[in-house]
């Protein structure tokens, strides 16, 4: 079941107007200052009803009892990814990067995160257990502008328990480019891709495409090497394919659309990635 609820003011980017007073009071800090709200195509004025799993995904979150960033994506994969530390040389680490999968059941958010890289990054350090009592609450957090504006974010928090009673708060970082779906064959694959395939044994290159249709089957074609009919499914923001690169060979990957132009394929096992397949090919 769906969770809904009701916010008490609305949250829509507006221009808040200052009383005389309120207005006198700034003035002693800046000379000129305006107050506006961050802007916010997904919610709805006040006493609209906003669904908590609608409003969830298709975005990216900050968690207050972590670092890095969630993105919690429509077809239900999550994807985790923070900086790596810094050594004492000044050089960056590859950045932390988790993969899993979230449900919403009643008022609790489950969220399970399944691999991560580097090997030496705990996935479970994460936002790897229930939050449950899964609430909105309002946001009217305060950072300066440009021009010496003041930007008041009214975006909602997405509020939640830990097992240990500890808080967890969900705070909107940004809205994704996500066109996926938790269909058995996602959207997000849809279409023709294209990569340059190599061919280890002799070191040759070949244009490749996959082709992923509606009805469960990608057509994979390798330049004068292989042109066959495959099957796909997909589940959790992860695809298992009947036949990748040759027609025996099954390949499970969890993959993310980058705003149409390309797919990323992810090793299900390490969390590496394994190839970037294009839309157009003259990208290659």
């Amino acid at each position: 079941m769906k969770k809904s609820t009701t916010l008490r003011s609305g949250w829509r980017k507006r221009i808040i107007g200052l009383s005389t007073s309120m207005a006198m009071g700034i003035a002693a800090l800046v000379s000129t200052v305006s107050l506006s709200a961050c802007s916010s195509s997904d919610g709805e004025g006040s006493g609209e009803q906003i669904n908590i799993e609608e409003y969830l995904a298709g975005k990216e979150w900050a968690a207050n009892s972590t670092s890095g960033t969630y993105s919690y994506y429509k077809n239900h994969m999550v994807y985790y990814e923070a900086d790596g530390s810094v050594t004492s040389g000044g050089l960056a680490s590859e950045p932390n990067v988790g993969f899993g999968y979230w449900q919403i059941a009643g008022d609790r958010l489950n969220t399970t995160f399944t691999v991560g890289r580097p090997s030496g990054f705990d996935v479970n350090t994460l936002l790897n257990e229930p939050l449950s009592g899964l609430h909105l609450e309002e946001n009217n957090e305060m950072s300066a502008g440009k021009g010496g504006s003041i930007n008041i974010d009214q975006r909602p928090y997405i509020v939640g328990k830990f097992i240990n009673g500890n808080t967890c708060r969900l705070a909107y970082v940004k809205k994704m480019q996500d066109i996926s779906d938790d269909t058995d064959h996602d959207a997000a694959l849809s279409g023709t891709w294209y990569a340059m395939v190599t061919d280890f044994s002799s070191g040759k290159k070949y244009l490749g495409s996959m082709t992923f249709n509606a009805d469960g089957t990608m057509h994979m074609v390798i330049e004068s090497q292989q042109d066959f009919i495959a099957t796909y499914a997909t589940k959790n923001g992860q695809v298992t394919v009947n036949g990748y690169l040759t027609e025996d060979n099954k390949a499970i990957f969890y993959y993310i659309n980058l705003d149409g132009i390309c797919i990323k394929l992810y090793n299900s096992e390490n969390g590496y990635i394994s190839s970037i397949w294009y839309k157009d090919q003259s990208a290659l």
